[in-house]
């Protein structure tokens, strides 16, 4: 009975240790799909900035 305590322990720890695992494996692919997300809003907000600097400067020069 003991033995099979023991091995119910380790098994425990086992499947303890292996959720840990994937718990850092999850939180790792979540962090670099954020960074991912948080890399293309920056591109936007770029594009957005250029297409607005173009259409002030289009704008100017149809004035002139």
């Amino acid at each position: 009975m003991a033995q099979s305590t023991t091995f119910r322990t380790s098994t425990s720890t086992s499947t303890s240790t292996s959720t840990s695992t994937k718990q850092d494996t999850l939180a790792d692919h979540v962090v670099e799909f954020l960074s991912r997300v948080s890399r293309a809003l920056r591109d936007l907000a770029d594009s957005a900035d250029h297409a607005a600097k173009m259409v002030r400067k289009a704008d100017a020069a149809r004035r002139s």
